[in-house]
């Protein structure tokens, strides 16, 4: 059976290294059969143009405006063309397709957004690219960074060539410690380590998290789920959290186990949006639990506002839940 479709969303603030970090992975071979769907807040398509300069890719520029507000259905109307036209022609599906998101844009409304597109079964993940020489500036006065960062399976330090990594390192693992993080200062590689390697296996054990560069503003929460929570109670919870925290939830990620010796199952949510759960037999001997990323809610007002919740909430340091990406819901 083949590998599902990947759509890979693309992220990043302005001016930190989205385009040429598609640029450089067009240029490799493994970029065969890479779909590029670029949006742009501006009138002039000037990342189009520089990626279109690169040839030979199937592309498909959005409409003015800002992918996730106003162009949602565009979205999906252009997703479903690549990919009918694709069929017509005879040749095998895409191996991925990828959204170059503008600057501005959130990941969890685009996310949303591509609900209708459930019947093709593409496997969705989010790569981030986070500029190191203006990281902490940025997330300090951006709230666009947090959600970006957030969001991210992989996060991508760029301008390595300006700064040492370390510190920008640390910003990253502080917004998201759920994320994997692609430090490379040769272009190729790292194009390629953010596009084209697999997500990392489940491992046995956390790996030590590098020196944490704590945010006023974003908290890393760890769930665990009291003694005689049912089935029901985790399930309820997950949708109490979503409408509790609104859009203060920006990552959740973690696993629940069924009552009996069941197999865990992951959840996965960015922002509101949760996948459905996704049975994993490989994490059988991962504790159960959840990580849970906030903007401007910590561990004691979250409790607060869930005094029901069959859970205890606790600051957390990052742990390492690296999982394959599932299907789009």
């Amino acid at each position: 059976m083949a590998a599902p479709t990947e759509f890979i969303l693309l992220a990043g603030f302005l001016g930190s290294g989205k385009t040429s970090l598609l640029v450089d992975w067009l240029a490799l071979p493994e970029a065969a059969d890479t779909a590029v769907i670029v949006n742009e807040a501006g009138a002039i398509d000037v990342d189009g143009a520089i990626l279109a300069d690169a040839g030979g890719v199937p592309m498909a520029m959005l409409a003015n405006g800002c992918v996730c507000c106003s162009l949602t259905s565009d979205l999906v109307f252009t997703i479903r063309a690549l990919v009918e036209e694709r069929e017509r022609s005879g040749r095998p599906p895409f191996r991925r397709i990828v959204l170059e998101c503008s600057g501005l844009s959130r990941p969890g409304p685009i996310l949303r957004s591509l609900m209708p597109l459930a019947p093709l079964g593409l496997a969705i993940r989010v790569v981030a690219t986070c500029d190191a020489s203006q990281a902490a500036e940025r997330a300090r006065h951006f709230e666009e960074v947090a959600a970006q960062l957030a969001a991210a399976g992989t996060i991508v330090l760029t301008k390595l060539d300006l700064c040492e990594a370390g510190p920008a390192e640390a910003l990253a693992a502080g917004f998201n410690p759920l994320a994997g993080r692609v430090v490379e200062a040769d272009r190729a590689a790292r194009a390629r380590a953010a596009f084209a390697a697999a997500p990392p296996p489940l491992p046995e054990q956390p790996e030590p998290p590098p020196a944490i560069l704590a945010h006023p503003r974003i908290a890393v929460l760890r769930v665990r789920f009291r003694d005689g929570a049912s089935w029901e109670d985790r399930l309820d919870f997950l949708e109490d959290l979503a409408a509790s925290c609104g859009e203060k939830l920006l990552r959740v990620k973690g696993f629940i186990r069924p009552p009996g010796p069941g197999v865990p199952w992951l959840v996965q949510a960015v922002g509101t949006l949760f996948s459905p759960p996704v049975p994993m037999p490989g994490a059988f001997a991962v504790p159960e639990g959840l990580v849970v990323i906030t903007r401007d809610l910590d561990a004691a007002a979250l409790g607060s506002a869930m005094p029901e919740a069959p859970v205890w909430f606790a600051s957390d340091r990052p742990v390492a839940l690296n999982c394959q990406a599932v299907p789009a819901a």
